[in-house]
């Protein structure tokens, strides 16, 4: 490797920002963002992202930095708009974007929050980048919980985010214990069945992507006859889809021929070890 390389290996991917949090008004909470067109993307079979190198940039998994935790009352969010930040170029100051019921239930039980997660005895600078694995675990359990209270307010797409959460927890648990937890994967696949069944989507495509989700988690768990089954609507769903855009041209056709295909394909192929690879 040369010096050149080297060089702009030191690059970091990533860019900090200190937010507030909303709940106890800490402002010294770091939030990570990645920085676009940085790292290459891809998803392993469970659509979790996968980032590969890029030799301009220090490597990272940003799976481990995704979710910002407040160190003091554990408020967690996904994304800057869940805190309270300053806008760099303006100035300005923008309030976050989090349902008021969530903030409220988070300030009301933060004590219990806190309790129910501090036998990890993470303190705050084990949420600094680079997170020690103990800090990453936690804060994907805390953005599972987030979710949990999001469906008790009754908060749209929580559900669909939950079983993600789900299924980004596997994957970084496998990463670092090589064990895998299949109860992670029962829990995503039961959200997965409850938002098909409330069609509780941001968008009509989603519903192809759950489908899909189904399948895989099923065929993992060697429930075949439950991935058989998601298949079968899967193809349903695209010959109805095919008929519609006959006088739609709008209907979604491609995006359902692209998770179909996935599911027959990932189903063609179950017991190829390298399918279940998941970085």
């Amino acid at each position: 490797m040369t010096n050149d390389t080297n060089e702009t290996k030191i690059i970091s991917p990533i860019l900090l920002t200190l937010v507030q949090c909303p709940v106890c008004k800490y402002d010294q909470v770091k939030n990570y963002a990645l920085k676009s067109k940085t790292l290459p993307i891809r998803h392993n079979v469970f659509e979790v992202p996968v980032y590969d190198e890029n030799p301009k940039y220090e490597h990272v998994d940003y799976n481990e930095l995704q979710f910002t935790v407040c160190p003091i009352c554990y408020y967690t969010g996904s994304s800057r708009s869940d805190f309270n930040s300053i806008n760099p170029l303006s100035g300005t100051e923008r309030i976050t974007e989090t349902d008021k019921k969530i903030l409220n239930y988070w300030d009301a039980n933060s004590k219990k929050i806190k309790a129910q997660f501090e036998s990890l005895l993470v303190v705050e600078e084990n949420f600094n980048h680079p997170r020690t694995q103990d800090a990453i675990l936690l804060s994907v359990n805390l953005a599972i919980y987030r979710t949990t209270v999001e469906q008790h307010a009754k908060i749209r797409y929580s559900l669909i985010k939950r079983g993600h959460r789900y299924l980004r927890l596997y994957c970084l648990k496998i990463k670092y214990n090589h064990v895998e937890d299949p109860n992670l994967l029962k829990k995503a696949v039961s959200d997965f069945e409850e938002v098909f069944r409330l069609s509780d989507f941001t968008e009509k495509a989603y519903e192809f992507e759950v489908c899909y989700l189904i399948v895989a988690t099923s065929i993992r768990l060697g429930d075949e006859s439950k991935a058989a089954e998601y298949i079968k609507v899967l193809d349903k769903t695209r010959g109805e889809i095919a008929v519609d855009q006959k006088t739609n041209p709008k209907a979604p056709l491609q995006e359902v021929t692209k998770w179909s295909t996935k599911a027959k394909e990932l189903w063609q192929n179950r017991t190829d070890p390298s399918i279940w690879k998941l970085d």
